[in-house]
């Protein structure tokens, strides 16, 4: 199993930008290039919220035309940035696990050696996240379901605070319930969120849990000031691999840069010697 693992694309209406000058069409549109031309190619590409930037029919009209090209089935879940009716009636066609219940889109993926397991924390009306009890009690019963198979769950916000000024505060209200679940059930190993715009990793308990960053701006870590920043740094995404019985997740830059070059030992450690 491999996945790509791209978030928070905060595309806008055609021919708008974000903040009035950050092209966040073409940048996704490139990311897309991007994952179409991996040498090893994905299984899957997930999207881990924020889809949109207003919640509007237009910038879903653009994401389903960008988001449509990638050669991968894609799987969604929407972020407190998204409109969960427009979401749902523009990208069905793309991901159809999500069903047909704009309030209760969640589903699992049981193809692989590990359960994954897509849920919806956003929240209408707030940037806090929230989990209902429908979505706790699906869980619930997908980990009893899944007995001792490893899971992984991918939802948008992080369900604990991070040591981020700016973000914590916006962080799932109630994700104690979530943390609950791990406590509960050894298999849940993984939670992979968005939100945060940046890589940033912490563990409870058995459970890796981390944030990833944007593929158009990044949110800097601050520990105490609580000011509102972004940046331009490299956007990049995970890439979650299977290897045997372990999980790994590296990140893999989708900044435009020099290389790859293949090693070689003769100019690595030159001698006088020809």
């Amino acid at each position: 199993m491999l996945l790509a693992h791209i978030s928070d694309t905060h595309f806008r209406s055609r021919g708008e930008k974000l903040y009035g000058f950050i092209d966040v069409n073409a940048a996704n549109a490139d990311v897309v290039s991007q994952l179409n031309a991996l040498r090893e190619r994905p299984d899957a590409v997930v999207v881990s919220g924020d889809i949109v930037n207003c919640g509007r029919p237009e910038e879903y009209q653009v994401a389903r035309q960008i988001l449509g090209s990638l050669n991968y089935p894609l799987y969604l879940i929407p972020g407190n940035h998204d409109d969960k009716a427009h979401f749902l009636e523009h990208l069905h066609p793309l991901c159809p696990q999500l069903g047909n219940d704009p309030q209760n889109m969640r589903y699992v993926v049981d193809d692989f050696a590990t359960r994954l397991l897509f849920i919806d924390s956003s929240h209408a009306g707030t940037s806090k996240g929230w989990l209902t009890d429908e979505t706790i009690g699906w869980l619930e019963a997908q980990l009893f379901e899944g007995g001792d198979k490893p899971a992984t769950i991918f939802m948008h916000h992080p369900p604990l605070p991070l040591g981020n000024a700016q973000m914590d505060p916006i962080a799932c209200e109630n994700g104690h319930r979530l943390l609950e679940l791990v406590e509960r059930f050894p298999s849940l190993t993984r939670i992979f969120c968005g939100h945060n715009h940046s890589l940033t990793i912490t563990q409870y308990l058995q459970a890796l849990i981390s944030t990833i960053p944007s593929t158009v701006h990044q949110v800097p870590y601050c520990h105490e000031d609580t000011r509102s920043y972004y940046d331009l740094s490299p956007a990049s995404c995970l890439m979650h691999r299977q290897v045997g019985e372990q999980w790994v997740s590296y990140q893999h830059s989708l900044a435009h840069h020099a290389g790859p070059w293949l090693y070689d030992e003769n100019i690595s450690c030159p001698t006088e010697e020809r």
